[in-house]
């Protein structure tokens, strides 16, 4: 069983644990299918190629699947101890093109000792890709159990 996350037991500076995502066309189609966003330049290989949008001739990730994958770091950390997240603010860096394997982490940067029920942490997210490059980035306040 995994150690209990609360409050009292996080310090500035601690790593949550990462979060690895290969992304292949069939997983950009079924973030497609999920978001309902079918633009072409995330599923359709053959237009991307004479399209070249953001100079790629390949489909790449949808934006809001590279902010999920960061979500997913701080509710695999949170989330089974009762810590929910109160506000994320996010900015996508570069586009994720397909066949990519990105890394998604984070680290605690502040607490924030308000009272019962209400004090959380701030934590600093990134995604980078296989070559180290930063895709994007967020940071989260997250409420944590005493």
């Amino acid at each position: 069983m995994e150690k209990r996350i609360t409050f009292e037991s996080v310090n500035c500076g601690d790593v949550l644990p990462e979060v690895r995502q290969h992304v292949d066309q069939e997983v950009i189609w079924q973030h497609a299918a999920g978001s309902m966003d079918y633009n072409p330049v995330h599923n359709n290989p053959e237009w991307c190629k004479t399209a070249q949008v953001f100079g790629l001739p390949v489909t790449v990730m949808h934006g809001n699947q590279t902010m999920s994958l960061m979500c997913k770091v701080v509710t695999n950390w949170a989330y089974p101890s009762g810590g929910r997240m109160k506000r994320i603010e996010s900015k996508l860096v570069r586009p994720v093109p397909v066949s990519t394997t990105c890394v998604y982490g984070a680290t605690v940067t502040e607490k924030h000792p308000v009272g019962k029920g209400q004090d959380f942490v701030t934590l600093e997210i990134w995604a980078k890709d296989e070559q180290g490059n930063t895709v994007g980035v967020a940071d989260a306040d997250v409420y944590l159990p005493l």
